[in-house]
């Protein structure tokens, strides 16, 4: 990514996404300890989420 393209978020935005990232975090941990999930599938699930959702084909 060149300079003129890559983000720089604001201290604002960097506290929306520490706050998203605990929720992301804490919805993971709950999933592996109700499920047979492993760290490998979580991360998969989350890639998977974010091409589906975010990424423009």
């Amino acid at each position: 990514m060149s300079d003129a393209t890559k983000w720089n978020p604001s201290n604002e935005e960097h506290a929306v996404m520490d706050s998203v990232w605990m929720q992301i975090k804490g919805a993971c941990e709950k999933l592996k300890e109700e499920t047979k999930a492993s760290n490998e599938n979580v991360a998969h699930m989350l890639h998977e989420m974010a091409d589906t959702y975010y990424r423009k084909n």
